[in-house]
């Protein structure tokens, strides 16, 4: 890590126009900025502690205007200022950390403090996400320098047979978990039509009919690097490309229509080893669900390639089950969704044409059309979960939900390659038969 780069950085954001977005934010939060900005570069090693606590606390103050809002109303100038704030005070611990050599841990937690801010605030502003980016970069290398170093200082002579062992037993657990035993097989009543790699005309046609209807896309994803030259069933490759200190916003419970179901940002390390490699007994799932991670972690894009299908010329149209016309978006939106076995997605429904697509394990998915929505029981629609639906699908409260009972669907079980078209409207259950990778392209 080197001080031209800190130097680089702290030269771009005094470049920054303070009247633009950031000018709606208190004059006070301002001249803090302002000023921790100006002498983080110039002051001694011990007048840096005092900018770092000054910085710390304008983020802890940003962090308060984040919470007042539901997210998407989080007025600019608190995500601006929470995101410059980040880099300032990540500064800060850099030039901690180059002079007094402070050892693995402290680079950690820059890496946490820019994830923080990408996470939070997706990093609005001019470059802001591209200097986030290059520090974290930058970090990565020197904490994979100090733990190489560490390597070689200590010469590691421990019991390699006994620890290989261990390893190998591990595997063979792990291993079971990924594959799809026969006895974990829902029966597939419905069955939905396949395609093998249909042409974009023959898509394209059968997008835009009047009501389509869900198929399941075969032999498409075959030459993505995630499923053969770098495959994402390898975690500790994984581990290796997004990076060990990552933060990631992981979901507490099996489905979020459970009164118990929280959130939390932890490490990805964390989250791969004991949530998806080592799971404890103790009845908690965790859940890194409908994620943009490609945003945060772009290197992971690498391995994947977004399907020509997601460009097809689609119409706006109208969702049946309450008359609002939607237009798609311009831009193709791609989330994550990583997990262990029994994750759920409650029965829900989606207002654009979804794509998911299956890199890792296997998923059971049951779809019913917009024309049984009074069959389903959904939530009160000016609620949170509007567009969920209240029966427990593979276990249903008859007594309660007695239409559901009449209600039709189709079904499949969706294997590594394969992607699932979901048509705008439809509602859909998810429940993860394995350990589970997959992408939803909107």
């Amino acid at each position: 890590m080197s001080l031209k780069t800190c130097e680089t950085i702290i030269e771009k954001l005094k470049d920054t126009n303070f009247e633009d977005e950031l000018s709606i934010c208190d004059k006070a939060s301002l001249y803090l900025l302002h000023g921790c900005l100006n002498t983080v570069y110039h002051v001694n090693s011990d007048e840096i502690s005092s900018v770092l606590l000054k910085i710390s606390s304008l983020i802890d103050f940003a962090t308060e205007k984040l919470h007042a809002y539901p997210y998407k109303d989080v007025p600019l100038c608190w995500r601006r200022l929470y995101t410059d704030a980040s880099i300032v005070k990540s500064l800060c611990e850099i030039f901690i950390a180059l002079r007094t050599e402070k050892e693995k841990e402290s680079w950690k937690n820059i890496v946490k403090t820019l994830d923080m801010a990408l996470v939070m605030t997706g990093a609005p502003g001019n470059g802001r996400k591209e200097m986030i980016f290059h520090l974290i970069k930058e970090v990565e290398n020197t904490i994979k320098n100090i733990e190489e170093n560490n390597r070689e200082s200590n010469n590691i002579t421990e019991s390699l047979t006994k620890r290989r062992i261990d390893d190998n037993e591990r595997e063979n657990d792990f291993e079971k978990r990924i594959k799809l035993e026969n006895t974990n097989l829902p029966t597939i009543k419905f069955p939905i039509p396949k395609l093998s790699s249909p042409s974009l005309a023959t898509f394209t046609s059968h997008v835009n009919t009047l009501s389509p209807k869900p198929i399941i896309l075969t032999s498409c994803l075959s030459h993505w690097p995630a499923l053969s030259t770098n495959p994402w069933a390898d975690f500790d490759y994984l581990l290796s490309v997004t990076g060990k200190e990552r933060i990631v916003p992981v979901e507490i419970g099996a489905k979020y229509t459970d009164n118990s179901w929280t959130q939390k940002l932890m490490n990805f390390e964390e989250f791969v080893e004991k949530w998806i490699k080592n799971p404890t007994n103790d009845g908690d799932i965790a859940y890194l669900a409908q994620h943009d991670l490609f945003a945060q972690i772009p290197r992971l894009k690498e391995d994947i390639i977004i399907p020509d299908y997601c460009f097809v010329d689609t119409k706006p149209y109208f969702i049946s089950c309450n008359h609002v016309q939607y237009t798609p978006p311009s831009d193709v939106i791609i989330n994550a969704w990583f997990g262990p076995q029994g994750t759920i997605s409650p029965m829900h429904t989606d207002p654009y044409h979804n794509l998911l697509a299956q890199i890792v394990g296997n998923k059971y998915i049951r779809l019913y059309a917009p024309s049984e929505t009074s069959k389903v029981y959904p939530f009160e629609q000016d609620g949170f979960l509007g567009n969920t639906s209240q029966v427990e699908i593979e276990t249903p409260d008859l007594e309660r939900f007695p239409l559901f009972a009449s209600a039709n669907y189709l079904d499949c079980v969706l294997e590594p390659g394969d992607m699932l078209y979901i048509p705008p409207g439809w509602w859909h259950y998810v429940r993860s038969l394995t350990i589970s990778f997959s992408l939803v392209f909107e």
